[in-house]
C-alpha cells in the first residue's frame, strides 16, 4: 500500500514539475461578472469554447441586452492556409495553418484592455492519397487552434491588473488666493 501511494506521490510531483495541469481554473476579476461576448459567428466554435471556459471559471455569459459590467468583443477570427512544402509530384505536403483572434474588453463606456491578437500556428501534412483524412485531420486542427485562442484569451482577460479602477491622478494645485 506505501509503495503504490509513493507510486502515485512520485507520479503527481513528475507530472507537475513538466507543467501539467488537470483542468486549470482561471480566476478571473468579479468585477466582469456577468459578461457579455460578442463574437462575429454566436455559433461557431470560438464563442462555444468561449462560454463553455467562462461558465466553468465562474463567470455568466450574457447577450448584450441584459445588464452587464463588462463586454469582451471578438473583432476578427479567421485562418489561414499556407502550402509550405511539395512533393515530386508537385502536390502540396506541408502546410501551415494561422488562427488569428482580435478582441477588446470594455467596461461600461471604457476601454480595459486595448484590441489584442492572439495568433496560433501550427503545421500539418498532407497525404494526397487519404484525402478523407486529411480533411478530417484539417478539422481538428482548426477546432484545436480555436480551442487554444479561447484559452489564450481567457488567460489575457485573468491579467490581475484588469478591470482595477484606474489610478487617481492628483490635481496639480491651483493658484492661492
Amino acid at each position: 500500500m506505501n509503495r503504490r501511494r509513493g507510486l502515485v506521490i512520485a507520479l503527481a510531483l513528475g507530472l507537475s514539475g513538466c507543467g501539467f495541469s488537470l483542468g486549470m481554473r482561471l480566476h478571473l476579476p468579479r468585477g466582469m461578472n456577468p459578461l457579455a461576448v460578442v463574437v462575429p459567428n454566436p455559433n461557431g466554435h470560438l464563442a462555444l469554447a468561449l462560454r463553455e471556459r467562462l461558465e466553468r471559471s465562474g463567470i455568466t455569459v450574457v447577450t448584450v441586452r441584459k445588464p452587464h459590467p463588462a463586454t469582451l468583443v471578438i473583432r476578427k477570427a479567421f485562418m489561414r492556409s499556407r502550402i509550405l512544402a511539395v512533393n515530386g509530384q508537385g502536390e502540396p505536403a506541408e502546410y501551415l495553418m494561422s488562427y488569428h483572434v482580435r478582441f477588446t474588453l470594455l467596461k461600461g463606456n471604457r476601454t480595459v484592455l486595448p484590441p489584442t491578437t492572439v495568433r496560433i500556428r501550427q503545421t500539418y501534412f498532407y497525404l494526397p492519397l487519404a484525402t478523407l483524412a486529411m480533411t478530417s485531420q484539417a478539422y481538428n486542427l482548426t477546432r484545436s487552434l480555436e480551442a487554444k485562442a479561447a484559452r489564450l484569451i481567457l488567460l489575457r482577460l485573468s491579467a490581475p491588473h484588469l478591470l482595477r479602477p484606474p489610478p487617481s491622478t492628483p490635481k496639480p494645485p491651483g493658484p492661492h488666493p
